[in-house]
């Protein structure tokens, strides 16, 4: 039997872990954490603060997590020139919708042995579900374009490409977004 429920602090080893594998994604040099102590603060961040959420599953048969999800809820129109990333996400800004809200996938991960089974769906749709509870209307995401799998995984959720390209180093990724309308 599997759960879907949101993170808590004894999940913090293992969203570090999931943050750590650097699956699916080429990490550059500046993404490596070098302080693994300011690395725990960071990713804690996805359960403790308000702008940010994060939820995993668990298998009831081990107790372990074999699936998570990390997303940052973040505003264009309030965000400084000094947020992650702003000045990508600005230059974006008119596939966003115009109150500037929109939730941005940090982070997928689920366990080799259980994919190919809907566990990323289900965190996508909770995801969409808790944007739609904060009244934010668009999730973005971006992946590699080697990673063809869940290129296809985002269109098939109704997402749709706005840019390829390199965003903060040399790497091609693909930018998705999905507008969100009604609850499914």
């Amino acid at each position: 039997m599997l759960q879907l429920r949101r993170a808590d602090k004894a999940d913090l080893e293992f969203l570090i872990r999931l943050d750590l594998g650097n699956e699916g994604y080429t990490p550059s040099v500046d993404e490596i954490p070098k302080d693994l102590k300011a690395h725990r603060n960071k990713i804690s961040r996805y359960i403790q603060d308000p702008d940010k959420a994060a939820w995993v599953i668990e298998h009831s048969r081990t107790h372990g997590q074999i699936a998570g999800i990390l997303c940052w809820f973040r505003n264009l129109i309030t965000e400084t020139e000094s947020a992650p990333h702003w000045e990508f996400f600005n230059s974006l800004r008119e596939h966003f919708p115009s109150d500037g809200h929109f939730c941005e996938v940090f982070n997928l991960w689920v366990d080799p042995m259980f994919r190919r089974q809907g566990l990323a769906t289900q965190l996508k749709k909770q995801l969409e579900i808790e944007s739609r509870n904060r009244s934010i209307n668009a999730v973005y995401t971006h992946t590699e374009t080697t990673n063809l799998h869940v290129i296809d995984l985002n269109l098939k959720l109704g997402y749709e490409e706005i840019r390829r390209g390199p965003i903060w180093d040399e790497v091609e990724r693909v930018s998705l977004i999905k507008h969100l309308t009604s609850i499914a």
